[in-house]
This record gives structure tokens, C-alpha cells and sequence, in this order.
């Protein structure tokens, strides 16, 4: 995991004026500036870059060579067009095929066949040209800014996270961006070019009258069902496949320099563990990856108030106020439950963290906030800031209830899976109003818009504390398997709520991973099931705009 930053500036000399505090979270481990480097007669380039060495060893960036190309880059390769090996740097790799490139095609092809969470910034010295983006799906982030101001020395920011007072966009993760110079009158202009999109080859198959239920014996969908846990199963051991030696106390404790043969006997893996259906079958996977000694922490987040407030029309209690202690959480308790599945054998940390409202109102402000922007609605704030609190993994150890926290740096989460199996509600809506086609529309609609409405987001929360997130469900090879599975052997909405939402998840949970428990509980969103949803103002929807994440920036 890195920090990338980009900026465009007028003064050769003159230090690019940008406090780097928030990108250097990303990445704790080595930061360094490079530039600046001249683009123009009248224009500069400066890089800057931190980084978080997930593979034991500090890589050091930008990467720069004997012709002046320059590549800074964040993120995962898991597959591409030339070979990788696990003691390979994926940076070092990608900058050596980006110098093969002679035309804007050429590299839009090799960006289209990565598989994996990447966002990158590449100066080709011979034709002036900078090339930017990030992966298809956008699960890292990288942001712009324009600066139309004559008094100030920038006027371009490229940043994986919000630097400064200024109006940021999150870059489109579709298409590959390119800088270059207007050859008339010396300015810059920025050129798009669309992503080569996969092939998908689509399951034939009519909407059955019968219940998926009815068809667990069909051999379409047995085959269907094995093809998709042997899929899920191969995203989440690439995504373990490097995993570092140390965790975070003993990195830092040996300044890594010691390279210990079996490593640290803590936890290098945590989960994002609700206890729900999705995080339980990636625990459960994980389980099968790893070997048996290595101690997984599974974080679980609850929010509760001591504020006093009317109580509710059905608890009346003859008092005109009642406590709301909210401690008594649907998630906690799912949690556990799900933990009672899982295999005794392995070291389970299931770290309860609990957070108060005061607690909750200050990180938000001094820290959440700005690493949610520029997403700003009142769903915005509550799922970042569960995530936020959930990866910093700071709690107690059930059941001996001692303080914890959690030194893994490479956290798992179930994203995706509510987004390619119809596990939210407003997908029975649609179902209900438009049928099989309409529900397959909506899900394609889902994965199309889940960088911008998710991934972004989410990504900037968690690497803000120096960790690394990574998303089985949304495997490049999982995604276009999924893509071409008729919706109705996917899920099928005529069943009630914990079988018919993800019936093929729930499917794989009980018959591959013996989860019975598990795979039937209903769906219960992160900004629910941990109470941060209504803790403030009960009267707020979600899509408001919310004014506890309101940002002031530059006109």
C-alpha cells in the first residue's frame, strides 16, 4: 500500500507548498519527494510517495531510470500479461512493461489485463506525456484537483488523498488519463481513453417457474455452484498469497530489518467480521489458506450513546427519558455466533470494539472526515466511520476481555458480495416491480458505480491508518465469472429474507464450509447491525448531504 502524489506547478525552485501529513499515513514505512522536473518552459513536475511495505522490505519509489521515466504506483497485481512470482515487486515489474510502450494503445492494453487493486502515475520522458489511473473496479483511490488561481504556484494535483484546501474529484476509474502539451500554444491538456472491456460469455438459460431451492440437484447449477467456490476460493488465497512476515509491532520493533525464517508468532491477517454470511465464508477460506499456526483477528464494531432521549412509542416506561445504551448490538452478537462455527483449532482474536458517541464525534472530526472526502452524504459517514474504527482494531479480546489491538496490516472485507448476488433490500424492490430483467439491470448498474460509490471511499479510511484492504468478491476472474450467471441461479427473490438474497453464497457456506449457521442469517448492513446509523439524528436518510463531514475548500 502507498501514498501517490502527483502535483503540476509554475516555480521551478520554490518547494511545492503542500503539507504531506495525510499521504504519510498511508504509507509509514518511507516517504520521499522527487522533483521537481521541468514539463515545460513554464511548467514543473513533482512527485511524492509513501509506502507501506506489506512484503517485509522497504521498496523504495518513485521509480525512476537512466532515460528519466518515472512511475509511482499503489497497490496489488495478481495476474497480468507477464509472469509474477511472489518474491517479485509488482512496481518494478509494471514501470520495466510501461518502458516496452511506444503508443497511448499500447498502454491502455496493459493497463486493461492487470488483474488486481492498483492506482498509478506514469511520466514518459521521451514524449512529455503523463498517464494516470487506477484499476477498473477502483479500489484504490486517486483523486484531482484543478487550481484556477493566478496567485498560486499549482495548478494540478493528482493524490491519493485529500492534501490541502482544495476542491477535489475522484478520478474516473474507467478509463485510462493522459497530460500532454498543446503543441500550439505550449499549455496542457488531458486525453481519455476507455478501458479495453473483458468478454464475457453468458450462461444461456430461461427464468425458471420452480424455486432455486427446487434446483440444487440441476447440474446447471451444481456446476455453477463448484465453478463459484473454486473461484472464491482461488481470489482469496492471491490475496494471501504474500502476506508479511512480521506484523506491525515486530516491523517496528526491528526496524525490519530482521527476517525472522517462520516470522512473528501475532496476527499479519484480520477480517472485517460482522458475522454475517459474507465475512464468515471469507473467514472461513482464509482458515483453509493459512497454515494452522498462524493466529487470524477477526474485528467486530459496535456504537453506543449515553445521551439521554425520548423513548421510543413502544418502550414506554412512565418516565419522559430513557438511557440509550445501544451496547446490546446486532453485530456483536452475530459475531459470536458465527465464531462458534469456525474452526477451534486456529487462534480466532475476536476483537469486540466498542465506541462511544464522544469518541465517535472526535476521530470523525479531526481525522474521518477528511479522509472520507469528497464523498459527503449521511451514508458516507456512517459506513466510513465504522469502517475507520473497525480496521484500527483497537478494543478487547472476547472473552477474556483484555485490551487489544490488532498489529495485522492486511485486513480482508466482504465487499461486493450484496452487489453481485442481490443481498440488499432495495433489490427485492426491484424485483418485485420489474422481475428477473430488472434485477439483472440493477446489478449490472451495482458493479458499474461501485468505485465511485464505494471503493474510493473506502479505501481512503482504512489506508489512512497505515493498513491494507483487500476484496475477494471483487476478483477480476470472479467478477466476469459472476457476470455471466443468469441472476436466477445467483439469488432468487421470491424466497423469504436469509435464503433467497445470495442463495449461492449461502449455498457454498453450508455445503463447502459446513457454515449451517451462518449461511442462513439475513443481511444486516455495517451502518445497522453496529447502531452508527440513527446514533446522531434519527430523521436523517441516508442520501442527505450531512453536515458533520462539511469541508470548506478554496473557491
Amino acid at each position: 500500500m502507498c501514498g501517490i502524489c502527483f502535483c503540476l506547478h509554475t516555480q521551478p525552485n520554490a518547494a511545492v507548498p503542500i503539507d504531506y501529513t495525510p499521504l504519510n499515513a498511508r504509507g509509514p514505512d518511507f516517504q520521499k519527494q522527487y522533483g521537481p522536473i521541468a514539463f515545460t518552459s513554464d511548467l514543473y513536475i513533482t512527485f511524492a510517495v509513501s509506502v507501506l511495505s506489506i512484503r517485509g522490505f522497504k521498496q523504495e519509489q518513485p521509480f525512476v531510470d537512466e532515460d528519466g521515466n518515472v512511475l509511482i504506483y499503489n497497490g496489488e497485481i495478481y495476474e497480468a500479461p507477464f509472469q509474477i512470482k511472489e518474491s517479485d515487486n509488482d512496481g518494478v515489474l509494471l514501470f520495466d512493461h510501461f518502458k516496452q510502450c511506444s503508443t497511448d494503445m499500447d498502454i491502455c492494453q496493459l493497463i486493461s489485463q492487470l488483474e488486481g487493486c492498483f492506482a498509478f502515475i506514469y511520466y514518459q520522458k521521451q514524449t512529455s506525456c503523463l498517464y494516470y489511473g487506477r484499476d477498473r473496479l477502483g479500489r484504490r483511490s486517486l483523486m484531482y484537483a484543478m487550481i484556477d488561481d493566478n496567485q498560486s504556484n499549482l495548478k494540478m494535483i493528482l493524490t491519493s488523498v485529500r492534501l490541502q484546501q482544495f476542491s477535489y474529484t475522484e478520478l474516473d476509474s474507467s478509463i485510462l488519463h493522459k497530460l500532454s502539451i498543446k503543441s500550439t500554444d505550449g499549455t496542457f491538456q488531458i486525453d481519455t481513453i476507455p478501458y479495453v472491456k473483458p468478454t464475457i460469455n453468458i450462461i444461456c438459460s430461461e427464468p425458471p417457474d420452480t424455486l432455486l431451492t427446487e434446483l440444487e440437484n440441476d447440474s446447471i447449477f451444481q456446476n455453477i455452484s463448484t465453478t463459484f467456490f473454486n473461484q472464491l476460493h482461488a481470489a482469496v488465497r492471491r490475496r494471501l498469497a504474500n502476506l508479511p512476515t512480521l506484523c506491525r509491532r515486530c516491523k517496528r520493533l526491528t526496524d525490519g530489518t530482521l527476517r525472522p525464517e517462520n516470522g512473528c508468532p501475532h496476527a499479519k491477517l484480520a477480517i472485517l467480521f460482522s458475522g454475517g454470511i459474507d465475512s464468515s465464508v471469507l473467514t472461513a477460506l482464509a482458515d483453509r489458506i493459512l497454515p494452522s499456526n498462524e493466529p487470524i483477528d477477526l474485528l467486530n464494531v459496535s456504537f453506543f450513546s449515553d445521551v439521554r432521549a425520548p423513548p421510543p412509542a413502544d418502550r414506554q416506561t412512565g418516565n419522559s427519558e430513557v438511557l440509550v445504551w445501544e451496547n446490546d448490538v446486532h453485530l456483536v452478537v452475530l459475531g459470536l455466533q458465527a465464531l462458534t462455527e469456525l474452526n477451534t483449532a486456529r487462534q480466532w482474536n475476536f476483537v469486540q470494539i466498542d465506541v462511544d458517541v464522544n469518541e465517535l464525534r472526535h476521530y470523525r472530526e479531526n481525522v474521518i472526515k477528511t479522509v472520507i472526502y469528497p464523498c459527503s452524504t449521511v451514508l458516507d459517514d456512517s459506513i466510513g466511520s465504522a469502517l475507520w474504527f473497525a480496521a484500527r482494531g483497537s478494543g478487547k479480546l472476547h472473552p477474556v476481555n483484555t485490551i487489544y489491538e490488532s498489529p495485522a496490516e492486511v485486513l480482508l472485507s466482504g465487499l461486493g458480495a450484496d452487489e453481485q448476488l442481490a443481498g440488499y433490500s432495495r433489490h427485492r424492490s426491484t424485483f418485485q416491480a420489474h422481475g428477473w430483467k430488472g434485477l439483472e439491470n440493477e446489478l449490472e448498474m451495482e458493479i458499474n458505480r461501485i468505485s465511485k460509490r464505494n471503493l474510493g471511499r473506502d479505501d481512503r479510511v482504512i489506508s489512512s491508518l497505515g493498513k491494507e484492504v483487500r476484496f475477494p468478491f471483487l476478483d477480476e476472474q470472479l467478477v466476469n465469472y459472476l457476470r455471466s450467471v443468469p441472476i436466477w441461479y445467483k439469488a432468487d427473490l421470491r424466497l423469504g429474507r436469509g435464503t433467497g438474497e445470495k442463495y449461492l453464497l449461502r449455498y457454498i457456506a453450508c455445503h463447502n464450509l459446513s457454515l449451517f449457521q451462518s449461511s442462513k442469517y439475513p443481511k444486516r448492513a455495517i451502518q445497522f447491525g453496529s447502531r452508527i446509523a440513527k446514533l446522531e439524528n434519527r430523521k436523517e436518510k441516508a442520501s442527505d448531504q450531512c453536515s458533520r463531514l462539511t469541508i470548506d475548500d478554496e473557491d
